[in-house]
Order: structure tokens, then sequence, then C-alpha cells
């Protein structure tokens, strides 16, 4: 399915001609007073779609701020792609996008999606600025992919800090087969190991698995075995790397006594997910096993300046924005900054990525520095833990701990 949405704001004819020569683009494709086209790949319809809206949302409110800031002079179109999380309709959507002389894209949030895409951005000159990738294994320099969100290996150490604290000491992990989550199973394997943890073989399930008792199954068995060999059942947890599925699993889970008595820890893909919290079975389940989820944090010390626009958000989207959405809010104004600074250089693709990296260095937006590693991944490793809880009758979710600079603190 394909959903084009046409925003107005950013940079008229800053880019006359703009990568003519480095990229194919025709020349006289790019005129003054055109706007500059930005492609944006997100799930709208599909899994982690709160995510995908509230991206949606965050771009037009940076648009119309920076449209109304320079009198009209700068304006954005934005040409939206609905992937439904799906890696083939993401690479079917960028190679549409390139057709349309698009060299800047937001999204997609995934990092099955953004593997899949990633040859095609490198071989056509496409600037990727991923939101939600966090695979480590796409933690490539000098490839054309740049992700506004810190990579699994800061996610895998937070989320270790607060099972440790926690008194966990051995973990079933129960993951998505994909590429962010294949990257969150191993790091934070990794980090529990070699801080003298135990990790069980696990399960990994399928994306398409709509009938998780296999799973769940396989989770129960190797824990009734951990507990078998003496293992204080207090100490052991399960580790969930999933995305709105994680409904099905819940449903799947509440009626086993051991997964019922057992901790459960969860990832980013969930965190603020509008859809837990909307189912009261999964949603109950959650609040019994405590299920904390991890997410790049906003800071405290900035909540001036990026609880307006969240509330903007939530506001146009009825779904409480995460970092992940607020750092597209950021990337619009650092590409703003970047194509602005192409005004005193040779128009080519290798000068639009040097000033993309060097104005996202210098730019402190709403989500903080926007600074990148060699990588191209966000230097920023601060996070949120978010719980469900009861709220008002119903389920919401509720922030519960911080984890910055290594130091872990509870709510």
């Amino acid at each position: 399915m394909k959903i084009r949405v046409v925003f107005r704001s950013v940079l008229c004819g800053l880019l006359i001609a703009l990568l003519a020569p480095a990229t194919g683009v025709r020349a006289g494709q790019l005129h003054l007073g055109q706007p500059v086209k930005i492609g944006v790949l997100v799930s709208l319809t599909g899994s982690w779609s709160s995510l995908g809206q509230n991206t949606v949302a965050a771009l037009q409110i940076a648009a119309d701020q920076i449209e109304t800031a320079s009198r009209g002079r700068n304006r954005f179109s934005f040409l939206v792609r609905d992937t439904q999380l799906d890696p083939s309709k993401a690479l079917d959507a960028i190679k549409d996008l390139d057709s349309r002389g698009v060299k800047i894209v937001i999204g997609p949030q995934s990092s099955a999606e953004v593997a899949m895409i990633k040859s095609y951005a490198d071989a056509h000159k496409i600037l990727v600025i991923s939101q939600g990738s966090t695979a480590s294994s796409l933690a490539i320099a000098g490839d054309n992919i740049f992700r506004f969100c810190p990579n699994d290996m800061r996610e895998a150490e937070a989320i270790v800090a607060l099972m440790r604290h926690d008194g966990i000491r051995a973990i079933v992990p129960l993951w998505r087969n994909d590429a962010g989550n294949n990257g969150l199973h191993d790091s934070v394997q990794i980090r529990f190991q070699a801080l003298g943890g135990t990790v069980a073989q696990g399960f990994r399930y399928e994306p398409a698995t709509s009938d998780f008792s296999t799973a769940t199954a396989s989770v129960a068995f190797q824990i009734e075995n951990l507990i078998s060999r003496g293992r204080d059942p207090s100490t052991i947890a399960v580790y969930l790397a999933a995305f709105d599925e994680v409904v099905g699993v819940f449903h799947s889970a509440q009626g086993n006594a051991t997964l019922s008595d057992t901790a459960w820890y969860g990832s980013d893909g969930v965190a603020l997910s509008a859809v837990l919290p909307a189912d009261e079975t999964a949603a109950a389940f959650a609040v019994s096993v405590g299920y904390p989820n991890p997410i790049f944090g906003l800071p405290d010390s900035l909540r001036s300046q990026w609880q307006p626009i969240a509330d903007a958000i939530q506001a146009r989207t009825g779904i409480e924005p995460d970092a992940f959405a607020l750092s597209c809010y950021d990337a619009l104004f650092v590409v703003q900054r970047a194509l602005r600074d192409l005004k005193f250089l040779k128009k080519s693709f290798a000068n639009l990525k040097a000033t993309f990296v060097a104005e996202a260095s210098r730019y402190q937006g709403v989500t903080g520095s926007t600074a990148l590693d060699p990588a191209g991944d966000r230097l920023n490793g601060d996070f949120d833990f978010w719980a469900v809880r009861p709220q008002n009758g119903s389920y919401g979710w509720v922030r519960i701990a911080a984890y910055n600079n290594g130091v872990l603190r509870l709510f």
C-alpha cells in the first residue's frame, strides 16, 4: 500500500541543480522556488505504526516552523510511503522515491528495512536518516545510512544494568527474527554474559508468526529447567525483543503459571506502543510481570524545549511520542542547515553528506546533541525505561527509570 502525503515547507531554491552531476538527477529538476523533496519511509498501518504516525506529525510540525521562520522562503515537500515495517515494501518505496528525484530520506524505522535498502541507497547516492534502526551490524562507516538513535550495544548496556540491579542472574531470550531484534538479542547476550550472567538458548520466532504457543511453551520449559538445576526463580527473567506482536505473545503467555511468575524485560520496539496498553489482557499481563522497556531517552534538562513539541505531536495523533519521533523533528532542522551550507560549496553528494555530518555535530535540538559517531550513529546513549501500569480505569505507559551516563536512576 502506498500513501502519499505532501506537506509544505523548506528551502526555496536552495538546491538549484543540486547533485545533478553526482547522482544522475536531471538538469532542471530542481528550480528556484520549488520545495525540496524529502522521502519518508514509515509504518503507518503495520506493526510499530505508533512511531510511524508520530514521525509524520513531527516532520510536519518542524516543516511548518521552518517555513514560518523563513517567511515562506524555505519549504519541504514530503513524499510519505507506508512500508508496514516490511523490508520488501521499504525497498520498493525507496526505488519509487529515487525515480521521483528524492535524494534525502527520513526513515525507515526498523533495522530489517534499513538492511534491505542500504545497498540501493549507497549505489544511488541517497542520504538515509533512520530514527529507529539500532542493529550494530549496520554501524558501517562511510555508507549513506545515518541513524539518529544509539545502536543496540548502548541499549543492551542500559537493560542489563536494570536487570542486574533487580537481581536477575539468568535470562531466557524470546525475540523476533529480524535485523534489529537479532542485534538486540546478541548485544544483550554479550553484555549479560560479560557480567557473569547465564543466557539460555531462548526462542526466536519469525515476523509472520501469529500463534505463539510453541514459543511460549519453549521459554517456559527452559525456565523450569533452570529452576530444576537449582536456580532461584526470583533471579530468572524473560528478555523479549519484539514489536506490536507483543500482544499475541502475552495472550499466549498469560495462561502459563511459570511465565506469569517470571519477570519480563522488553525493548525499544515496544516502549510507548499504543497497541499494548489498548489490549486489556496483554496489558494486565505486562503489569503483572513488570516488563520495563528501554528506549532512547529525552533529557530532563531540555523538557521545556521538547515537551511542547511532544504535546503538539500527541494532539495530532493521539499517541504519546518518544525520542525516536522527536529525533525526526531535530533531523529536519539538521537537513535544513546542511542544505543551507551547500550554497557555498560545490553541489555534490559528497558535500551533502559532509555538511550533514558537520551540522549534526553542531546542532543542539530538543533531543539534545545530534552528534554522530564515526559509523554515523548517534553518540548520545541515554535511555528511559517505560512500563505499562493501570491508569484511570485502563492502562498506560509510566516512566519508571532512566539510565544516564552509566548511572541507573529509579523513579
